[in-house]
């Protein structure tokens, strides 16, 4: 008999997680995304400390920082991209 209410916990679980496997899934992605250009940007920081455009390119990744972690991933990898521009247009 305790067997039932087991059972029935167990099934109503597996249905949630099976009816919230797509958007989440959908979520990772735009989060890696961040996390993928929030990487490139430091990197790019770092290789670029005497950039002109270095404090323009830190404001950037703060935005993106602050965007992504509100769950704007869109908006965070424009600013993301805005500084890796910011970085690649001061070499050449």
């Amino acid at each position: 008999m305790r067997l039932v209410p087991v059972t029935i916990s167990a099934a109503a679980l597996c249905a949630s997680v099976a009816f919230s496997v797509a958007p989440a899934s959908a979520e990772e992605a735009r989060l890696s995304t961040c996390a993928k250009l929030q990487t490139e940007v430091k990197d790019a920081l770092a290789n670029n400390a005497q950039s002109t455009s270095y404090e323009a390119a830190v404001q950037e990744k703060t935005y993106g920082l602050q965007f992504c972690a509100n769950g704007l991933y869109k908006n965070g990898a424009e600013h993301y991209a805005e500084a890796l521009r910011l970085l690649s247009a001061s070499k050449g």
